[in-house]
């Protein structure tokens, strides 16, 4: 599954979007930092101050629902161990709770208007024209389980902690110099005269005698020798296929159900236009000529000689309330009568419906019922591994082991360090765990590792039986595979030297261009390219990319890419001037900004654990996202 997500996700993006809203869920359910003891189990204590399970399920919860929402309703908590998350949450806890002891021993604080005036301006609770909408504050109290006056609470820490982190940021400073210098690198481009000699065809090249084949096979040993191979005996209990046996109640199926249909509902849009007058009896002309058959927008400039505004596709709940209810209560093309608001009177035009979808029931059976029993079968396995410890740790063999919880043995005669079996292909029945993998690798001969848990849940134990040393290959058998290395290799080089010759000659005083038409070679002429960008289409390969800066004006290089060799002869340096392109330079600058003021406040964060030291408790840490401990 996390192979599945890793793809859908493009990985990195998925690690930078939750790293960024892990930012703003570190805010949510830290509580009071000069409270005494916390009840129930700690997962980490700061400066004398404890973060309890609870804040840190909390924090998990919030976070797999937004990523559920990005990235599908099947990422879970293991998902974001194995992708960091959980240890960034938690190092998002701690920092928070850092910024706030030291907040309080400054006597920084937030009044009461200063709140009042963040929530007021906060663009999430204005309606279109700007004014506070409180049904939207209500919601997302609602939406986020926060009462008002828990939230006013968590808002105080907030602007207390930025306080403190804004005084370092708008202290940081890049430098002119610096900054003239990233620009220089980052713009500075080449032109290039290349030509390119293509690799020749395998197949036209001589088939190597026995003498050179015996040759290149004692040159070349780690090509032809046999990887290392264990024969390993294992028991390995897998929630997917436990979970087929079992079968969650409906109770605990319809109570997911509920869960997820909250987080994958999609709410109805509108594509919605708007005229905003500010007299009642001009919109009612108006808005009587619109839903009179006349084009909203032709009626529009014959009454206001303006165009219509476009609000852009919106939820009922993006527009102020009365607006809301008329826009929505209206089929493609509906025009609304005069709705008056604070702003003046709106006459509103439907121009495109997108339906909401919310999942039934039936749609989400199967799924949910796969997830649960899953969860399920995971919960029997634990209990499982206790059983199963205990009789290894009795010295029952893995054989004996298995028979006290019921499981199969599993034999396999011959794994490398890949999975693969003396076929080259993947051992069948082999689990597809790469820590099972690593555990056959590592494991001395004779030993019995202890019971591990896979990054999906499972739980294995295997012992190494015996180990067969790698061994070199006859020349019998890999010589139809030496044949075919060889005569590539044979293209490669004489591709090379052809390159080479080129490049000696265009460096005599000759130019490339010159030399190119002595060997009936094609010289074309590059497009500028800087270190990063490349024009689309461009004929500088990337392998090449990087050598044409390394070089310097009038240098003939050469570099191999996967088709041929390029020759190129650097004609052009342009120089990038500061100042000449401001809009890119104000970019560089904010980002070197960013990058300064963000690593001046790693530095204060990385010292503030010295003022208050921080102890995190990894087991208390599991048990919280997953239930149960290492």
């Amino acid at each position: 599954m996390i192979e599945m997500m890793r793809t859908k996700a493009a990985s990195w993006v998925a690690k930078i979007l939750a790293g960024l809203l892990i930012l703003s869920f570190a805010v949510w359910g830290i509580g009071d930092v000069v409270r005494g003891p916390v009840i129930g189990d700690v997962v980490a204590e700061v400066g004398g101050t404890e973060i309890s399970r609870t804040e840190l399920n909390n924090q998990v919860r919030r976070l797999l629902s937004v990523m559920r929402r990005q990235l599908g309703s099947n990422f879970d908590a293991q998902q974001a161990t194995q992708l960091g998350l959980i240890d960034q949450t938690v190092d998002q806890l701690v920092n928070s709770r850092l910024l706030s002891l030291e907040s309080f021993k400054f006597g920084l604080g937030a009044g009461e208007d200063l709140i009042r005036q963040t929530i007021l301006s906060d663009r999430r609770f204005q309606t279109a024209g700007g004014q506070f909408d409180r049904v939207a504050y209500q919601r997302f109290l609602q939406t986020e389980d926060l009462s008002e006056q828990r939230y006013v609470e968590l808002l105080r820490q907030e602007i207390t902690q930025s306080q403190v982190t804004n005084a370092l940021r708008t202290s940081a400073h890049t430098p002119k110099a610096l900054l003239n210098t990233v620009y220089k690198y980052r713009n500075e481009q080449r032109v290039a005269e290349i030509v390119k000699i293509p690799y020749g065809n395998a197949s036209d090249v001589r088939t190597p005698n026995q003498g050179e084949l015996i040759e290149f096979h004692k040159k070349n040993p780690a090509r032809f020798t046999t990887p290392e191979y264990r024969r390993v005996t294992a028991i390995f209990l897998d929630p997917t296929e436990v979970a087929k046996e079992l079968t969650p109640s409906s109770d605990r199926i319809k109570q997911e159900y509920e869960y997820r249909r909250e987080t994958l509902t999609v709410p109805e849009r509108r594509a919605l236009e708007q005229v905003l007058f500010q007299d009642e009896a001009k919109a009612k002309t108006f808005s009587d000529l619109a839903k009179s058959g006349r084009a909203f927008n032709v009626a529009a400039k014959e009454i206001t000689k303006t165009t219509p505004n476009d609000l852009g596709n919106l939820r009922k709940q993006d527009l102020p309330p009365q607006v809301g209810e008329a826009a929505f209560g209206l089929s493609v093309n509906g025009v609304t009568s005069p709705i008056k608001t604070a702003l003046g009177w709106h006459v509103v035009h439907v121009k495109k419906i997108e339906p909401g979808r919310t999942p039934t029931f039936d749609s989400l059976k199967a799924e949910i019922k796969r997830d649960v029993s899953r969860e399920m079968a995971v919960d029997n396995i634990v209990k499982l591994t206790g059983k199963l410890n205990d009789a290894l740790a009795g010295g029952a063999s893995l054989e004996v082991a298995a028979s006290t919880v019921s499981a199969k043995v599993l034999k396999f005669t011959a794994v490398d360090s890949t999975g693969n079996g003396p076929n080259g292909k993947p051992v069948n029945g082999l689990p597809k765990s790469p820590l099972f993998i690593e555990k056959i690798a590592s494991t001395p001969k004779g030993e019995t590792t202890n019971v591990e848990e896979t990054q999906k849940g499972g739980f294995f134990v295997l012992k190494v039986e015996s180990i067969t040393a790698p061994k070199l290959k006859p020349l019998s058998a890999v010589q139809n595979q030496i044949v075919d290395i060889w005569k590539q290799s044979q293209v490669r080089d004489v591709t090379k030297k052809k390159a080479e010759t080129l490049q000696k000659a265009a460096q005599n005083g000759v130019g490339l261009l010159a030399a190119s038409k002595t060997g009936d070679y094609t010289t074309k002429t590059s497009k500028p390219v800087s270190r990063f960008i490349k024009p689309q289409g461009s004929i500088v390969s990337d392998s090449l990319l990087g050598t044409l800066f390394n070089a310097k004006k009038g240098d003939v290089v050469i570099a191999a890419s996967n088709d041929g060799y390029s020759i190129a002869e650097i004609k052009q340096v342009i120089v990038a001037v500061p100042g000449k392109n401001k809009a890119e330079e104000d970019s560089l600058s904010t980002q070197l900004k960013n990058v300064v003021s963000a690593d001046a406040v790693a530095q204060y964060l990385a010292a503030l654990r010295k003022t208050y030291p921080v102890s995190v408790d990894r087991n208390a840490v599991t048990l919280a996202v997953t239930g149960r401990a290492y």
